[in-house]
């Protein structure tokens, strides 16, 4: 009998281990949305789920849907921020009738802002301008730390290039957004993290990319190579630390860029900016280059380019239109012709 009894013992204890294990397992599962931060980066969308978009092989979906009330957090580290820095991010969708595929998408990357403009206006001036214009596109609009970002001489170090691989993952699990449709459009400074940004993501699903009033620099393409901007951008290294030569940009992506001829702060015909700390090649080197890495095998385009629209620019198009740039003097803006032309070009 007292044998008994220590077995039931037993029984009754094990009975009791597995009800813990059990009612643990259930708080696990009920708690399964709360913000985790992997690799220095937390990502929560407008129902505080958390993807784990830092995993370029993740299987994870989402339900949700982007709506311009979304809030999408990324959140990044470096040596200046230890407990990391949260962009700003400022969204804007169509309320037109869904496409079939869903709403191709643009990430817009502002230019160098003046030092009186709130953090997060950043983007929401560039909502301002290019949800008139890119009118079939939700457009997500993040804000760069100190108002820039991370190019050389630029007082940022952030991981720039991190954030946008991020937030295309992210975006591509929203259900109402096409996974293959994703842009990035770069303004100046902007246009430099474009250009870095087409150079070493390897995600196929950015099928189009426009930078504009800056075109490829130094560090980005010498001795005949693409390089990675690598962790740390310095001024006083050679090509500004950007020493790791990148894998060949995708050929599957297509390029513009737009340049002036009478840009005060970007050299169209090419040299070096101590402002900046970059050299930058001839606008039309730079695309010539491009093409040639899509497979263009041809003798580089005329100088004069090809007029088009009113106020007139040149258009300068590589292998049937997928590789162009397009010269004005619009000084280091655009004009309306090459606005309407990004467009199109987006529209494809």
């Amino acid at each position: 009998q007292r044998q008994m009894c220590i077995r039931d013992r037993h029984i009754k204890y094990f009975l009791s281990l597995i009800s813990f294990c059990l009612l643990a397992l259930f708080i696990s599962c009920d708690n399964s949305d709360d913000p985790v931060a992997v690799n220095d980066t937390s990502i929560i969308d407008e129902d505080n789920t958390t993807d784990d978009s830092t995993d370029d092989s993740t299987d994870e979906t989402s339900t949700q849907i982007l709506t311009s009330s979304s809030s999408i957090e990324i959140t990044k580290s470096w040596t200046a921020e230890p407990d990391g820095y949260t962009y700003p991010m400022t969204i804007s969708v169509p309320t037109d009738t869904m496409p079939s595929d869903g709403f191709p998408v643009c990430i817009l990357l502002h230019g160098k802002s003046p030092s009186e403009i709130v953090e997060g206006e950043n983007g929401a001036k560039m909502i301002q301008k290019w949800s008139t214009i890119l009118t079939n596109h939700a457009l997500v609009a993040p804000s760069g730390y100190m108002g820039t970002w991370n190019l050389c001489v630029e007082e940022s170090k952030a991981a720039d290039i991190e954030m946008v691989d991020t937030l295309v993952l992210l975006l591509q699990q929203y259900t109402n957004i096409n996974p293959d449709k994703i842009r990035i459009l770069g303004h100046s400074n902007g246009a430099g993290l474009t250009n870095s940004v087409f150079i070493e993501n390897r995600n196929p699903g950015i099928d189009a990319v426009c930078a504009v009033v800056s075109h490829l620099n130094t560090s980005q393409y010498h001795l005949d190579n693409f390089y990675k901007q690598g962790n740390v951008t310095d001024s006083s290294m050679a090509y500004c630390g950007y020493d790791e030569i990148a894998e060949a940009p995708l050929t599957s992506r297509r390029y513009l860029n737009i340049s002036n001829d009478n840009d005060s702060q970007i050299p169209y015909s090419g040299g070096y900016r101590p402002d900046k700390a970059l050299t930058f090649l001839h606008a039309q080197d730079a695309i010539y280059i491009i093409a040639q890495n899509h497979g263009y095998d041809g003798a580089k385009l005329p100088e004069a380019g090809i007029p088009i629209g009113t106020p007139v620019v040149f258009e300068y198009p590589y292998l049937e239109g997928n590789v162009v740039h397009i010269r004005g003097n619009a000084e280091h803006s655009t004009n309306v012709t090459q606005d309407n032309y990004i467009k199109d070009f987006f529209d494809q």
